[in-house]
Order: C-alpha cells, then sequence, then structure tokens
C-alpha cells in the first residue's frame, strides 16, 4: 500500500495517545481524539530527498560567497538550502481528519488498540 508510512505513523501516534490517557487516570478516548492526531505525510525517502537538495544548495550558497565575496549572490542559495531542510525535518504534518478519505479509520483503530493491548499485557503478567 502506497500510504504505509502514513498508517504506520498513525498508529504509533495513536499508541502514545492512549499511553497517555492510560496516565491521565484513564480519560476515555474518542473518535474526534483519532482525528484529532497530526501525522507527518512526507515519505521517508522524500524528507531524505529534500534535506540532500538542501544541503546541496546551502553548500553551494557557501562556496559561491567563498569565491565571490559577495553575500547578495550567496544568501539566496544558502536560504533556500536552510528552508529545504526545515521544511524536510517538519514533514509536513497533516491532521487524520484531513486524510479520512485516504485511510481506513475502522481498521486503524483496531490495530492501534491491538497494539497497545498486546504492549500493556506483558506487563500485567510479570
Amino acid at each position: 500500500m502506497g500510504r504505509n508510512y502514513i498508517e504506520k505513523r498513525v498508529i504509533k501516534a495513536g499508541i502514545a495517545l492512549c499511553e497517555r490517557r492510560i496516565d491521565m487516570k484513564g480519560t476515555p478516548i474518542t473518535a474526534d481524539d483519532l482525528k484529532d492526531i497530526e501525522v507527518k505525510t512526507f515519505s521517508p525517502v522524500l524528507q531524505g530527498f529534500y534535506i540532500v537538495v538542501g544541503l546541496a544548495f546551502a553548500v553551494f550558497g557557501i562556496w559561491v560567497q567563498i569565491e565571490t565575496r559577495s553575500m547578495i549572490q550567496s544568501i539566496l542559495p544558502v536560504l533556500f538550502g536552510v528552508g529545504n531542510v526545515a521544511f524536510a525535518l517538519h514533514g509536513r504534518p497533516r491532521k487524520v481528519r484531513e486524510m479520512e478519505g485516504d485511510l481506513n479509520l475502522m481498521d486503524l483503530t483496531a490495530e492501534i488498540v491491538q497494539r497497545f493491548v498486546s504492549k500493556m499485557d506483558p506487563k500485567g503478567k510479570e
């Protein structure tokens, strides 16, 4: 499935939400809580690509500065490169509510509950 990395991030964020709610003395989780979770929508490959391109632009801008001693010519590539890296690390987060048509929330909810219970189960046996 092409959206697998987003689903994994939603499941990870859902498990973290369950753990936070357990720490809050078992506050119930509603469907709106799951829809309000924000996840990064960039794939790891795309994030890596943006980082590499951003670093290349930044290095090019620094090289231009060293060669020409002109801040006017070098600042734009450096800023563009730093902006690319920041954009990649930020990962363009979106709420699950906005991706509702692309994701099967019922299956994701079942997967979150299943993984959370299996994670908590070994702690209860000890």
